[in-house]
């Protein structure tokens, strides 16, 4: 059978050698180790929230790909690869002839020079980012800034969705991912004297594994209102699956220096896909106060979960990437 159009590449092809040691590590284990599972792996190697939604989008919409092929015969010539190891294997067979056209991003790097300057690999002809201002991080490289398109990373709504049972909201999750704890211990203040009690969920940039996600879908389920306090987000997908679970967010824009990696930065957003409709933005402690009472006041007016399922499921996103990869390949020829 013929490769398909598109490969969604995040961990290496194994050669023909390394497939067979697997093999024979497999057949050794069951003699060793009878009856003792393998060791859990995740389904979507790498950057397992874009992995997934990339993924499932794909096949939500029928698209003509595959994914992690275990052999470079059934690699397709167009490749996206959004994990590091994968983009240097695919970037190499692009060099040997084996690919025609080569899609890295978003979660590869931030900076240019990061990862040993792995965005600037000049095999690569598309680069991925989750939202407009993340081009500020190339404006000193004009060819990658000129070879980028935005395109943000979908959410299972399905698993992201309120119950059908639903109880009286009265608390207000609180997001921390940026600032300190004093500055944290001041909003978690304000909601009380808003009504809502605060239940504190503790974020790290970079960091994917603090709280278990079943534990935020539940006090999702039992929030008025999501409170959510990052110094830069280059998506916000924790703000996402607020929106998708119908909560409305009111989220901290201090729009300062932020960190990444340890160096700092202007952040131009801590929410770049806030709207109208799923919540308002306050940049000082003293405007917090006013703008929750007034999101509280006015809450049936916003529609988070309608704004997701028009603008950011699995489907709509994948769809969207796989129009910007098509297009880009087919003016590549």
């Amino acid at each position: 059978m013929a490769p398909p159009f598109l490969t969604v590449l995040t961990a290496p092809v194994p050669s023909e050698r390394e497939r067979l040691i697997r093999k024979a590590r497999r057949v050794a284990r069951r003699v060793v180790k009878p009856g003792v599972p393998l060791p859990a792996t995740s389904p979507y190697p790498g950057h397992s929230s874009l992995v997934r939604s990339v993924v499932e989008g794909l096949r939500a919409i029928g698209a003509d790909f595959n994914f992690n092929p275990g052999r470079l015969a059934d690699l397709a010539r167009v490749v996206y690869a959004p994990a590091n190891e994968a983009l240097r294997q695919a970037a190499a067979l692009k060099r040997d002839g084996r690919i025609d056209y080569l899609v890295a991003g978003p979660v590869n790097a931030l900076f240019v020079d990061e990862g040993d300057g792995i965005l600037q690999l000049p095999e690569i002809d598309r680069l991925i980012v989750a939202h407009e201002w993340a081009l500020e991080f190339y404006r000193d490289v004009p060819a990658l800034k000129a070879k980028s398109r935005v395109c943000p990373c979908g959410i299972d709504t399905d698993l992201w969705k309120p119950s059908i049972h639903p109880t009286e909201k009265t608390l207000a999750v609180v997001y921390w991912k940026g600032g300190d704890e004093t500055f944290c211990e001041q909003v978690e203040q304000i909601v009380r004297r808003c009504g809502l009690e605060p239940r504190r969920l503790r974020s790290l940039p970079g960091e994917h594994a603090m709280f278990d996600p079943g534990d935020y879908r539940r006090l999702l389920d039992q929030s008025a209102m999501g409170v959510f306090l990052s110094r830069f987000e280059t998506q916000g997908l924790a703000l996402a699956e607020a929106w998708s679970m119908d909560v409305p967010t009111v989220v901290w824009e201090p729009q300062g220096t932020a960190q990444w990696c340890g160096r700092s930065f202007e952040s131009r957003s801590s929410a770049p896909y806030l709207t109208p409709a799923t919540g308002r933005r306050w940049r000082t402690i003293d405007e917090f106060e006013t703008a929750l009472r007034g999101a509280l006041a006015d809450r049936s007016a916003f529609r988070p979960r309608a704004w997701m399922l028009a603008n950011m499921t699995d489907a709509i996103c994948s769809a969207a990437l796989l129009d910007i990869i098509r297009d880009g390949a087919e003016h590549a020829r």
